[in-house]
């Protein structure tokens, strides 16, 4: 639960960072640009989509990512939901029997109590 507050935290960082310098850049686009050549056809583009492009490419391989990892372990997800809720009501069923184990004892301490005194 820490491990996955402490992601979602670096994640929002660095959204905003990230958000901080396309807003920045946009306004630097006529000046700030990236130009590829292909077989001596250029293609310039401005830095502001540069950046949106590979952030956007980096949060839809993530998503994909996760997809297929949930996917690839979505039966051991199972397997151990299912012994954990086994687990857990193998726990309270043990809970039951040492309350119940207790409250014999008490009753059993309380008779001979009271058949040491009528001895007397």
């Amino acid at each position: 639960m820490k491990k996955n507050l402490l992601f979602t935290g670096i994640e929002t960082i660095l959204f905003i960072i990230i958000l901080y310098v396309l807003v920045v850049n946009y306004k630097l686009a006529a000046t700030s640009q990236l130009g590829i050549s292909f077989d001596g056809a250029t293609v310039v583009l401005s830095t502001f989509f540069v950046i949106l492009a590979a952030y956007l490419f980096g949060v839809f391989s993530g998503f994909v990512y996760s997809m297929v990892l949930g996917a690839r372990y979505k039966d051991q997800i199972e397997f151990y939901a299912r012994k954990n809720e086994k687990l857990a009501q193998q726990n309270e069923i043990d809970t039951d029997d040492k309350e119940a184990l207790q409250r014999k004892i008490a009753t059993l301490e309380i008779a001979l109590n009271n058949a040491l005194k009528n001895k007397d």
